[in-house]
């Protein structure tokens, strides 16, 4: 503890324990899973529309699609709200125990696992409406008690790592792991006779989140001072790394002139419009996967098993591209590889999205890898959310930011249920084709962000007579924004 890190000083070349051995900042490698299982509400409805919800709930025809709306209805009123609820204070780069500053609206942890055993309710009183109207309103408030997962987890992940590791920790914690569950379980509840399968298969859901929200609530830590695998070295190490980030200390002083250069800044825009035509498929896939395998001529409890590789596809998606970038900013910390790493994955799922479109319902094999493959936009867009939060500096500002994103996401997959005509199916040309333009329309998008990034890097090289220092005393640790903080570089 004797060479705790002060403001005043620069970060030893060498970090060593008691004993000699380097040491490394952060064991915060747990969280990465811890939001996964939680993951399969979304998907819960198109299990349950193989197995008679639909008839059962009076979900029949276009209905069906706005309960894949509404969701996204909840998510859309609740998420700036929900970022605010997520707010993250580090510890400030001082021995002194006075001069640490964790006040935030609600514990973080338990936030999360709050919100968990919520939805777990929700799931189980799902199983037993008999209406529409009661299917609407119980989505929409399971889209309430999501908003605060993503922006929650991205705060989290700022404040333990620096933004070349943030990458692969993104990948690590957004994946389509969840598809695993719903598979196995919706055939499993196939089995049982009487009609009442998907009933069962909402109770057995809502119980595992149940279970799942405790275990979150015990071991995940609120932030970096009550995280007990960690010493008070290691936690001064560990905000001492991410003074290189240039992204300031958070803090509760909400800051008016932020959200109004929130709302000024191009790169807020062009997020927003990524993520417009970057969900289109999410919003699409999530509601009609399985019926539209069902379509190709396969029965209720196999559509579900062939559902199941679209899983394998989006999380070897976001290993790969999250994967990607953490290996080439570690191998060459200059290299700018975000962007190009999004736009081939998007051409994965634009060259899937082709195939879909264009096969014949008689090709069966390969329209079920095509869309199997369409689902590859997961890695990109997970590489996407990364990078937005990395190049927003300023808290009032990046929960701005972050707010604005989601309700383009919310839109998004408001949107994309209805490009699905029930009487277009199983083929849903419309819906595909849908796909197949959301894919184009995102390389353009990004491909300009990344355009705009270069440009503003090499204007402030121009300007910026310290580029290439590590530290500046005049900005570290500060609530400024991107904009106000000459030192700041975007990544793309």
């Amino acid at each position: 503890m004797s060479d705790i890190i002060s403001p005043g000083h620069k970060t030893p070349a060498r970090i060593t324990d008691e004993e000699g051995k380097p040491l490394h900042a952060s064991k915060q490698d747990d969280v990465a899973l811890a939001y996964t299982p939680g993951a399969v509400d979304k998907v819960a409805t198109s299990t349950g529309a193989l197995y008679g919800m639909r008839e059962d709930t009076g979900s029949t025809g276009d209905r069906y699609s706005w309960l894949g709306s509404a969701f996204y209805f909840g998510y859309l009123f609740w998420c700036f709200p929900a970022a605010s609820l997520c707010e993250q204070h580090p510890l400030l780069p001082s021995g002194n125990r006075d001069d640490t500053s964790w006040m935030q609206k609600l514990p973080i942890a338990k936030l999360m696992s709050g919100v968990i055993f919520l939805w777990g309710i929700i799931l189980i009183a799902t199983a037993y409406s008999h209406s529409f109207a009661a299917m609407i309103t119980l989505r929409v408030l399971l889209g309430l008690l999501e908003a605060p997962i993503i922006p929650g987890g991205y705060l989290m992940l700022t404040m333990w790592y620096t933004r070349n590791e943030q990458a692969l920790r993104s990948g690590l914690m957004y994946t389509n792991l969840s598809v695993f569950l719903p598979g196995p379980v919706g055939y499993g509840v196939g089995a049982i006779a009487g009609g009442s399968q998907w009933r069962w298969y909402f109770v057995i859901l809502g119980s595992i989140s149940l279970v799942w929200s405790m275990i979150l609530g015990i071991f995940l830590p609120d932030n970096l001072a009550r995280a007990k695998f960690v010493t008070e070295r290691e936690k001064a190490i560990t905000v001492e790394r991410l003074r290189a980030n240039q992204t300031g200390i958070e803090n509760k002083t909400f800051k008016k002139d932020q959200v109004v250069e929130a709302f000024k800044d191009p790169k807020t825009w062009l997020m927003f419009a990524f993520n417009i035509f970057c969900s289109i498929p999410n919003g699409a896939l999530t509601n009609f996967q399985s019926l539209i395998i069902k379509g190709l001529g396969y029965n209720s409890r196999n559509a579900l098993l062939l559902a199941m590789p679209e899983g394998v596809v989006a999380t070897i998606s976001a290993y790969l591209c999250n994967g990607g970038v953490w290996y080439l900013t570690r191998k060459w910390p200059k290299l700018q590889c975000r962007v190009p790493i999004i736009i081939a994955g998007e051409l994965v799922g634009m060259i899937a999205s082709v195939f879909l479109y264009t096969l014949p319902q008689s090709a069966v094999g390969g329209r079920l890898a095509a869309l199997w493959m369409a689902k590859f936009f997961l890695g990109p867009y997970i590489v996407m959310l990364a990078l937005n939060v990395t190049n927003i500096a300023g808290h009032t500002k990046k929960v701005t930011v972050q707010a604005i994103i989601f309700i383009a996401y919310c839109l998004s997959n408001i949107v994309a249920p209805h490009f699905f005509k029930a009487d277009q199916a199983p083929l849903y040309p419309l819906g595909t084709g849908a796909i197949l333009g959301s894919y184009v329309l995102s390389i353009i998008t990004i491909a300009m962000y990344a355009a705009y990034c270069y440009w503003e890097n090499c204007r402030r090289d121009r300007v910026d007579s310290t580029a290439g220092e590590r530290v500046h005393e005049d900005t570290d640790f500060k609530d400024l924004t991107d904009h106000q903080n000459v030192h700041f570089r975007y990544v793309w």
